[in-house]
């Protein structure tokens, strides 16, 4: 089966500089489905070791 890729965003919040930002990051999984099986077992957060956030909103990527 093929990897599909997937963004992933947290919600907006407000830099130390008083910007609007979200943190975003690319990752690959079997299906939209496993990937929001995998979320929801870890309380809605996407963890990798640069970091963590709380997953708001997910995109499919079509290339």
């Amino acid at each position: 089966m093929e990897m599909k890729k997937f963004e992933l965003y947290s919600a907006e919040f407000v830099s130390k500089y008083k910007k609007p930002k979200c943190v975003m990051s690319i990752i690959e999984a079997n299906s939209l489905a496993d990937l929001i099986q995998e979320i929801e077992s870890n309380a809605g957060w996407y963890t990798a070791d640069n970091g963590a956030f709380k997953v708001a909103y997910i995109e499919e990527v079509v290339e």
